[in-house]
């Protein structure tokens, strides 16, 4: 029986190998690929990750507990959404927690715990995406940082929203 996940797997870890040289090398790259190298080069930790990705890729699951392939992937789902603005509440969650004095990268990666947490849910349930749910979590996000701002705390530093 095929490892249909595995290969997958490994596609989108020798894609991203692929794109961190492109970056490397000057490669004038388009949106969503320019995107993931500017994600690539926010992650300094995992630099020799994207360097070596051919040999480490198939041994790394995950390094100092976080996935560094799926961690970047997250974040460049909101890399992307906010550059297309859909859904427009994320781009309201980003601005929410910049304004509580969230650094944009944190704030970027509390976005992408809803992502993760969206992901996981439709693998544990096995059902399709439920955008409407997706963006009433971005909301509460939102809603959270502005309760963080009227009582002078930081939000976005922690994984789960609530939902569910």
């Amino acid at each position: 029986m095929p490892d249909d996940y595995g290969d997958l797997r490994q596609l989108g870890r020798t894609r991203i190998g692929l794109i961190w040289q492109l970056a490397q090398a000057g490669v004038d790259l388009e949106d969503g690929d320019r995107r993931l190298a500017e994600v690539l080069r926010q992650h300094p930790e995992y630099h020799h990750v994207w360097e070596d990705v051919e040999s480490l890729a198939g041994e790394i699951s995950t390094l100092d507990g976080v996935n560094p392939f799926a961690h970047v992937l997250m974040h460049h789902v909101v890399e992307n959404q906010l550059a297309d603005d859909d859904p427009p509440q994320t781009t309201r969650a980003l601005e929410a927690l910049l304004k509580v004095g969230t650094d944009r990268h944190d704030a970027v990666h509390a976005i992408a715990a809803v992502v993760a947490e969206e992901l996981n849910d439709m693998v544990r349930v096995e059902r399709v995406f439920d955008r409407d749910g997706y963006v009433d979590a971005l909301e509460d996000l939102a809603r959270t940082a502005r309760q963080c701002r009227r009582r002078g705390r930081r939000a976005g530093k922690g994984g789960r929203t609530g939902r569910r």
